[in-house]
């Protein structure tokens, strides 16, 4: 049976502020971790109101003013009462204030400032987002993370400093816990200052957690202090990555079921038994290295509800076997789990077998709605407002993008009210350090404010400051062709990294999958590039996702509907031998375009395969593993393709250029300085050759080999012959 928790209503009883430098809170000895503003946990620290702390507020600004005041909540927006001194072009004022979350706005020569800064802390009051200034509790004690280094012989060498609370009470020793990774890391402490050096014996992921209590008894606000950290052989960055979008559920099964089907829903919208541990069975099977992969993306693996529910366009029920019917913030679904070990512990294992092999893994964060059987609805059901449906009479996506609701079951989360915004902050931190995530996907961006993104955001950013390992923030904003103005509305330093180029993706499956002008291609791609500027290698261009008909079922034209039989081609063929070669060409040179341009490529659970599937719940089918000829000869394509952009950097890091253009017939470049690389292909129904003028700069001599067949060929005066067969393509490594 599935437990729910009931949470404190109201910032009185929330642990206010984030802790130092916005580290996570645990309680300790408690199997789930949860954050300490539960109920259960509320008693010792609960914040006393009466306490009144030290504030330093600096201006760096308006130096030219004669006068500068803060109003805020704490004076009742007073332009008087709070004035600020300006001491060599800085003004300061200080104050004493409980601990708690204040807006508040400063006041240059009697007027008060606009909008605030999209890179600070906020907080709406009303109508009106201020910034957001955070008192922590002074009565408690907390940890400062000094320094931290890791040497390339894998030295950890880290310096920690407590702080004392009010009371002056020092560190108690006893309760000093430091732990890097799995191993408990001894500590010395002299006075408030704890030092750790330890010897780490492998590559891997060895993040930093540490507690401690004063000698009264109080633990530090960060309980634990945790700092993602990795120690490999070599440095590794986001753009190295190639993506893989896991459906749980439907990926793969190992053991028994913990739960059956839910009743009264048909199996293609029930769930089917894929598990974690099946996840983890196919890392150890190297089933993702072998493709290239090294970042997992898991769909929800919160708890959903168990209730069969009508789909958001249509009468059919479904179950929450997706995970965007989520019911608790921590807790991971049960069905997740298998017959002999529960969800939670499996999910560790599962993290803790990719981060071995060096792979990053993020979540996905339903951040805009929640299931009506959430705890936060039933805790506080005023947060759980229903307002009405998206596309509904009055109600459109584009007129009421921040408040409709997907469904009539799935109440908005509407972040200007502060409570739940520092709620769902808390528990997300609490989330990622729990099972040591490496990044997050935000799912449907544009139907939030801006608020909860950038104070995630701010947060990752604090730890990385700290010296944790960089964070992936990579946001969904479903849109069209021209919608790159919309998706670079999220993107910022203090927001989202990139986001997932649909813009890219519509004219990526015309070309390859209705065989129309590489021109529009590369326009779609130019567009890309001007749009996104420098922020462009962040996003992540695709071929396909969760949302839409699978790329080889739009191609082939044969859809049945979600709820329809739609023939797969590519798995009904004979056993022994190909027989839709055809299929496998435009795939293959889908992916062979996908995996050599800009960006962090994702690859959805079974294109490699050319797994079939109309709308949902039809292009969510389970993962096949007993694979014919047409799937395991585009397979094993896929899988040369991966391995090669990881193999060279100039497909990772590399400026793109064309070189060559007409309707069937395209080459480019990818320079990164260093490394050179020329891509071309050819989905001409004949073989073609075709004379290419390599980039100025580059040697005139170059000499061009081919890292799918290794035949090379040579440059002369700066210019290369290169022929390819029809639907053929080359990926050329370049040199000098």
């Amino acid at each position: 049976m599935k437990t729910s928790r009931l949470y404190v209503s109201g910032l009185a009883l929330l642990l206010l502020g984030t802790g130092l430098l916005g580290c996570p809170r645990f309680e300790e000895g408690n199997d789930t971790e949860r954050p300490e503003n539960y109920t259960e946990n509320a008693g010792e620290n609960q914040v006393d109101p009466s306490t009144a702390c030290p504030v330093e507020l600096v201006f760096r600004e308006a130096q030219d003013a004669s006068e500068v005041a803060v109003a805020g909540e704490f004076n009742d927006w007073s332009t008087s009462a709070d004035t600020m001194e300006q001491t060599s072009g800085v003004w300061r004022h200080t104050m004493e204030l409980a601990p708690g979350h204040y807006g508040y706005k400063y006041v240059i020569d009697g007027s008060f400032e606009g909008n605030p800064p999209p890179f600070v802390y906020t907080k709406w009051v009303g109508d009106q987002e201020n910034r957001n200034l955070v008192v922590e509790d002074c009565s408690r004690p907390s940890l400062e993370l000094e320094s931290l280094n890791v040497s390339s012989s894998g030295l950890v060498e880290v310096e920690l400093r407590f702080h004392r609370g009010l009371e002056d009470s020092p560190v108690d020793e006893s309760s000093l816990q430091i732990h890097l990774g799995d191993h408990e890391a001894p500590a010395t402490v002299s006075g408030d200052q704890i030092s750790v050096t330890y010897e780490l014996d492998d590559f891997g992921k060895y993040s930093l957690r540490a507690t401690a209590r004063d000698e009264d008894g109080r633990r530090t606000l960060q309980n634990p202090l945790w700092v993602p950290l990795w120690h490999e052989e070599v440095e590794f960055h986001w753009f190295d990555s190639i993506m893989y979008l896991i459906f749980t559920d439907r990926f793969r099964q190992f053991g028994e079921r913990p739960l059956p089907p839910v009743e009264g829903v048909e199996p293609i919208a029930n769930y089917k038994g894929g598990n974690f541990k099946g996840i983890t069975e196919t890392i150890e099977e190297g089933y993702f290295e072998e493709l290239g992969v090294n970042l997992l993306w898991l769909n929800p693996i919160n708890e959903n509800t168990d209730l069969g529910q009508p789909g958001s366009f249509d009468d059919s029920v479904y179950t929450g076997y997706h995970g965007y019917w989520t019911v608790d913030p921590l807790a991971a679904e049960t069905r997740f789990g298998d017959g002999d070990v529960a969800a939670e512990e499996r999910l560790h294992e599962m993290i803790s077998a990719a981060h071995d092999r060096g792979m990053r893994v993020i979540f996905d964060l339903v951040l805009n709605h929640v299931h009506q059987d959430h705890v936060y609805c039933s805790s506080n059901p005023m947060w759980c407002m229903q307002t009405c449906v998206c596309g509904d009479h009055d109600c459109g996506w584009d007129q009421r993008t921040l408040d409709c609701q997907f469904a009539p079951y799935l109440p908005n989360l509407d972040y200007r009210n502060h409570d739940i915004l520092e709620q769902v902050i808390d528990d997300v931190m609490a989330f990622l350090a729990k099972y040591d995530i490496d990044g997050v996907r935000i799912d449907a961006a544009k139907h939030m404010e801006h608020v909860i993104m950038r104070t995630i955001r701010l947060r990752l950013n604090e730890l990385e400051d700290l010296g944790a390992a960089p964070f992936y923030v990579v946001g969904e904003t479903f849109t069209g062709e021209d919608g790159h103005g919309e998706i670079m509305d999220y993107v910022a330093d203090w927001e989202l990294h990139g986001q997932f180029d649909f813009p890219l993706l519509y004219p990526i499956r015309r070309v390859f999958g209705q065989n129309t002008s590489f021109q529009e291609l590369e326009t779609g791609l130019g567009r890309s590039e001007d749009a996104y500027g420098s922020t462009y290698p962040w996003h992540s261009p695709f071929l396909g996702n969760h949302d839409i008909p699978r790329f080889v079922t739009q191609m082939v034209g044969n859809g049945e509907g979600g709820f329809g039989n739609t023939p797969d081609l590519m798995a009904n063929g004979p056993a022994g031998s190909v027989d839709q070669q055809w299929i496998i060409d435009r795939m293959s040179m889908a992916n062979a375009f996908l995996l050599t341009i800009p960006g962090i490529p994702l690859l959805y659970y079974g294109d490699e395969i050319g797994l079939a599937g109309d709308n949902d719940p039809d292009n969510r089918r389970m993962m096949q593993w007993d694979w014919n000829a047409n799937q395991e000869a585009l397979l094993e394509r896929v899988r040369e393709l991966g391995q090669i952009r990881r193999a060279m950097p100039a497909l990772r890091y590399g400026d793109r250029r064309e070189l060559w253009i007409d309707d069937n017939f395209y080459v480019f470049s990818r320079d990164d300085g260093d490394h050179r690389a020329v891509v071309a292909m050819n989905k001409a129904e004949e073989q073609r050759s075709e004379s290419v003028t390599l980039p100025e700069g580059w040697s005139a001599t170059s000499t061009l080999v081919d890292q799918l067949s290794g035949a090379s060929i040579e440059a002369e005066d700066g210019v290369v012959e290169i022929p390819l067969d029809s639907w053929g393509y080359a990926i050329f490594e370049v040199s000098p």
